[in-house]
């Protein structure tokens, strides 16, 4: 890596948004990426940067449709790490909560039920996750709950599940 991409990584793990403009603005590639194959939207996501130093980089042009070769996405990335506020935001800007594209199978609502993150199971219901949805195997994200013993995701789900309306 050069000195620049160098330092477009340490201002989006510095969450530092000014430094981060003007290497945005002096021409640095917003799809740029680590040694391991990470791009700055993945680091920004896993170092917990704002949502501010996330909208700059989609702002210059980076890749929200980034996948791992499994097929992980940013949303899938987000979810995880129940970023809220960058689910909403990938949500907002064209990715579909209902759609995955792990060769499992698995959907960000499985994700958030794996980790009893019910405001996030919230969020993806409401801007159209599909709750009935199952993976390669044939789990719910409700089995996904019972399985890892996320008793208020698992509540939640089949709650949910009982009275879609």
């Amino acid at each position: 890596m050069n000195h620049s991409t160098i330092k477009i990584f340490e201002s989006i793990k510095r969450d530092s948004l000014e430094s981060l403009k003007e290497l945005l603005e002096q021409g640095c590639d917003p799809n740029s990426e680590d040694e391991e194959g990470k791009p700055l939207l993945l680091i920004a996501i896993k170092s917990g940067a704002s949502k501010e130093v996330v909208e700059l980089l989609l702002e210059y042009g980076a890749n929200l449709e980034w996948t791992t070769p499994e097929g992980v996405s940013l949303l899938d990335e987000a979810v995880e790490c129940n970023r809220i506020d960058l689910a909403e935001l990938f949500i907002e800007k064209g990715m579909d909560p209902s759609v995955t594209k792990r060769k499992s199978g698995m959907t960000v609502t499985m994700l958030a039920a794996s980790f009893d993150y019910v405001d996030m199971l919230e969020l993806l219901y409401e801007k159209g996750a599909d709750i009935f949805a199952v993976d390669e195997i044939g789990l719910s994200a409700a089995d996904y709950a019972r399985k890892l013993g996320r008793g208020r995701a698992r509540t939640w789900l089949e709650e949910k599940m009982a009275n879609p309306f």
